[in-house]
């Protein structure tokens, strides 16, 4: 994710927090945001960590809300693993009110008298596997399935949702996932947005498949991840009804829904399908810009491929919706959601577009265990920016990262975040700058074969994982003993030493 914003506090985000200006703003020399406030929560261990099933005391046999994030405890659900989401719903513009049926196919890690799924909008009947089950709402998200026959450890098994509810009308504690402006809705964030339009094990941990059909009023656009199948699979007169499919699994936040009006342009670009959306609320000779913005897609792709090895997908695009977003891009899977004031900026646009599609790569991908993995998605994504504008006529990347940090040095609540347990309420700010830091030094103590390889290894190999597993990885590329380097880039508290051990030239 990225933000245009001066970096400040916030206990959340959906990539809401890069900063697409002050990357820019440092090499170009200029002001750093005012004062970064921040706390430091405490130290990880070391050791990778299990996020998974967490059965309730002297039971086997009842999932539990939540996979035991230490961040969003209460986020996804034990017991199972999602593989993938059909998804069905009908919008009414004139209440607001999203109804439908959700599919989730899964397989039970364990015996199963019991599981939950996260969703906000009430739920009216839930079948397993065709039988229907008892269910109770327990808090904002977390409702509890009781199948009338046990699910099995090992066996794979369905649940069928219906639900309805007006998604806009439901606070969320961490910022709003539904945004309107007129008659434009869009469900985007990040950690969460999926349980404001379907139900899911709604943590990164369990990716799954997606397919999407979006039922809307005739002439209204419904845009989402992967595949346009079709504009209207369903042959009503009245109505379109939107089909799209994912061929690779994606984490929950990494799917997004926008229904408006919209302006699009389908196409097909190294044997890849695209689709790019732009609100009609912008004036004819804005979206003709925010298009041109994104048509440069192929060619960074294309770049960012040199260095993290094929694309990982076989769909691209991106979507301008008309909200102001908290965000300035969201890497939802294989179709990024732009804020239009950021891709508008022509100053920012090449750093606004390499960003959010090197997380294709990384955050996609390959996106975090935990939420505290969060360099996994964004020191990438930071370093590959960082590399794509140093590579287009912008300053050398050691210039970069000895401005940054230069910059920051004196700044020691910044350094008090750090990469291995940032904090709940920091995901989303220090990470832009320590993490392309630290990936940049990295590559300093390194030489570039052994930097890409890792990089490619770890990008081109789909699934989540922790940055306790990336540190193996790079040692496991090198005979250099990389644990001070470790120490002081991923641990340290206080910034590290200049010197070339620190790959600091």
């Amino acid at each position: 994710m990225s933000s245009a914003e001066p970096i400040r506090h916030r206990p959340h985000r959906a990539a809401y927090v890069f900063a697409i200006v002050l990357p820019l703003v440092l090499v170009a020399l200029l002001a750093l945001p005012a004062a970064l406030v921040f706390a430091y929560t405490g130290s990880r261990s070391a050791a990778p960590p299990e996020v998974g099933p967490t059965p309730t005391p002297g039971s086997t046999t009842n999932g539990q809300p939540g996979v035991g994030d230490p961040y969003f405890p209460d986020y996804g659900s034990s017991g199972y693993d999602a593989l993938k989401y059909t998804i069905s719903v009908n919008f009414d513009p004139g209440t607001q009110t999203l109804s439908g049926t959700t599919t989730i196919s899964a397989r039970a890690k364990q015996e199963l008298d019991s599981f939950f799924y996260d969703l906000v909008l009430p739920t009216s009947q839930v079948s397993v596997d065709g039988r229907p089950a008892a269910f109770s709402q327990q808090g904002l998200h977390d409702v509890k399935v009781t199948p009338s026959v046990p699910v099995s450890s090992g066996r794979d098994f369905s649940v069928s949702v219906s639900y309805a509810g007006r998604p806009g009308s439901i606070p969320s504690p961490s910022g709003h996932p539904w945004s309107v402006t007129n008659a434009e809705w869009t469900a985007a964030g990040e950690p969460e947005s999926a349980a404001w339009w379907f139900p899911s094990d709604d943590h990164p941990s369990d990716p799954a498949l997606m397919d999407v059909s979006v039922r809307v009023p005739a002439g209204m656009q419904a845009i989402s991840v992967g595949r346009l199948v079709t504009r209207d699979s369903a042959n009503e007169p009245n109505f379109d009804t939107w089909h799209w499919v994912a061929s690779q699994p994606m984490a929950t936040y990494l799917n997004f829904l926008s229904i408006g009006r919209y302006d699009l342009k389908e196409g097909t670009v190294d044997g890849r399908q695209y689709v790019y959306a732009v609100t009609d609320q912008l004036k004819p000779a804005d979206r003709n810009r925010a298009f041109a913005a994104m048509e440069r897609s192929p060619a960074i792709i294309r770049k960012l491929e040199t260095w993290f090895g094929p694309y990982p997908f076989s769909e691209f695009g991106g979507i301008v919706p008309a909200h102001r977003l908290g965000f300035a891009g969201l890497e939802c899977q294989t179709r990024v959601v732009y804020g239009a004031n950021a891709i508008l900026d022509g100053r920012f646009t090449n750093s606004l577009l390499s960003h959010e599609l090197t997380h294709m790569w990384f955050g996609d991908n390959v996106t975090l265990r935990q939420w505290n993995d969060i360099f996994d998605n964004e020191g990438y994504a930071s370093w590959g920016q960082w590399a794509y504008v140093a590579g287009t006529g912008g300053a050398p990347l050691n210039a970069q990262l000895n401005h940054v940090y230069d910059a920051l040095k004196n700044k020691p609540d910044f350094w008090r975040i750090t990469m291995i347990d940032p904090g709940r309420d920091h995901l989303f700010d220090a990470v832009y700058e320590r993490g392309p830091m630290l990936l940049q030094a990295l590559r300093n103590r390194f030489d570039d074969p052994a930097f890409f390889q890792l990089s490619r290894e770890w990008a081109q190999h789909r699934g989540t994982r922790s940055l306790e597993e990336w540190m193996v990885k790079a040692q496991a590329v090198t005979r250099i003993d990389l644990t001070p380097f470790f120490e002081a880039w991923v641990y340290g508290t206080t910034p590290p030493a200049h010197t070339e051990a620190n790959g600091l030239p």
